[in-house]
């Protein structure tokens, strides 16, 4: 029987990645990429011009250099040009980047017998009325945020019953945090629309079972009807695809002010602060943080910068109001404490010997790359997945101090506060007894992902999956 030579020209799989376009999520999405690349299949990285940009900006390696070792490597960046209005609201804006993301799967969708979607979980609302469009792809979710968070959050909203559960937030009492005083009232809404997603092939979460192994089987029984995948910390993973990390890297190597400031500090003696891309701290608590370090006599690296662009800004004007430390604060800690008022590599700090602790908002990306570092943390959470992680590394693992009370969120964390905090942290048996503890954790994610290791098994299946069904 005589076949069509176009057909036969087909990929047999693309896999099209959707990020939520703040920088936390798209650096969790290229990690993802990358593994899938490194599995002889072509990936394309589909999001706003300027994110991509900016994450083009971030590779090892020189920028031109690097975009084209990935071209090489099956990555391709798909920049897509939406505009924004400064009368438009951040919902209007989403629908049209939505169905920009839509338009460029289907023309993807072309030139290949199968088109895998991996989307950020918070892309639903704003994909799904275009899908339409295509008839030869599915769609997998990614979940940006702990197994104990999605359970947590899940449950709350959808009255599952475990016994196990009660009992830790009887425990804990106000300080487990709800949905409301977390995600907000329509948290209800949205995980009702999840559940009821026509098109979701399956979840994927950055964790492994090394760390949650059992709020992923609860989360699974929750979602039994939906294949679920859980081979993280991403970050680890892409260290044994050599080839790509090489030509990443174009066997180059440049050190960073922080690297510098480490290269000179004893081993475990400086604490890294930083509150992620997507917070700004009001300016009293700027103070306070301030105080806190300096009393604190410990010494510090202090990433103090303004929260990325919000998506609905990207080609606006807006800016934020400069950030103003304590008069005199920076001489006073000068030689002991540093100040980077821009981006600084996360990764390579926390993975630095001199780096003994990390006073962060717990944000997911964070912690699991405090962990996977052998940091112990200060937790000290803002909002949203924040607080579950906080409970996680304070009262589940025991690699951490919280720096002030959850059910007192709305005041300023005081000086004091912080101050106690990097002080049990770096300076005593319990915060010692904390590091031991997390770098016996990093350890057996090490093994996990490995080859052989139950994460690396995760990984294997996730491909046969996604190539296969």
């Amino acid at each position: 029987m005589p076949t069509n030579s176009s057909e036969n020209n087909l990929s047999e799989v693309t896999v099209a990645m959707v990020p939520w376009p703040e920088h936390g999520h798209l650096n969790l999405l290229f990690y993802l990429a990358r593994i899938i690349a490194s599995h002889n299949i072509p990936v394309h990285f589909l999001c706003l011009a300027a994110r991509n940009q900016d994450l083009k900006k971030r590779l090892p390696g020189g920028l031109q250099t690097s975009v084209e070792n990935l071209r090489n490597s099956n990555i391709h960046f798909n920049d897509l040009l939406v505009h924004s209005s400064p009368t438009e609201t951040k919902d209007v804006f989403l629908e049209r980047l939505g169905e920009s993301i839509c338009k460029t799967c289907h023309k993807l969708s072309i030139n290949t017998k199968r088109l895998v979607m991996i989307h950020d979980c918070l892309m639903i609302s704003y994909i799904g009325d275009h899908l339409h469009l295509m008839s030869n792809f599915k769609c997998y979710a990614f979940h940006p945020t702990s197994a104990f968070t999605r359970y947590s959050s899940l449950r709350q909203t959808t009255h599952i019953v475990d016994e196990d559960h009660d009992e830790m937030i009887q425990q804990l009492g106000e300080e487990f945090p709800t949905v409301e005083s977390t995600f907000g009232p329509n948290m209800a809404e949205y995980v009702g629309k999840e559940l009821k997603w026509k098109h979701n092939s399956g979840d994927i979460i950055n964790s492994c079972r090394e760390l949650e192994g059992k709020f992923i089987d609860s989360l699974a029984k929750a979602k039994q009807n939906t294949p679920l995948w859980a081979f993280g910390p991403f970050n680890m993973i892409p260290k044994s695809l050599d080839s790509l990390s090489n030509s990443l890297s174009g066997n180059k190597k440049t050190s960073h002010v922080c690297l510098e400031f480490l290269d000179k500090q004893d081993v475990n003696s400086v604490i890294f602060v930083s509150f992620g891309t997507t917070t700004t701290l009001p300016q009293e608590q700027v103070k306070e943080l301030a105080l806190g370090l300096e009393q604190s006599n410990h010494r510090f690296i202090w990433i103090i910068r303004e929260s990325d662009r919000r998506i609905d800004m990207e080609n606006s004007e807006e800016r934020h109001d400069k950030i103003v430390l304590p008069e005199g604060f920076e001489q006073r800690v000068e030689g002991r404490g540093m100040v980077v008022r821009s981006w600084a590599p996360q990764l390579e700090i926390l993975g630095h010997p001199s780096t003994g602790g990390f006073l962060s908002h717990c944000g997911w990306n964070s912690s699991m790359e405090s962990i996977s570092m052998g940091v112990p943390m200060a937790a000290m959470p803002m909002t949203v997945d924040q607080p579950y992680h906080t409970l996680l590394v304070t009262n589940v693992w025991k690699i951490g101090v919280s720096v002030w009370s959850w059910a007192r969120r709305k005041e300023i964390v005081p000086a004091a506060a912080i101050e106690k905090a990097v002080k049990t942290l770096m300076g005593t048996p319990e915060g010692e007894e904390m590091r031991q503890r997390v770098v016996e954790l990093r350890e057996n994610i090490k093994n996990s992902v490995s080859h052989g290791g139950l994460a690396h098994k995760e990984i294997e299946s996730f491909i046969s999956y996604i190539t296969n069904n």
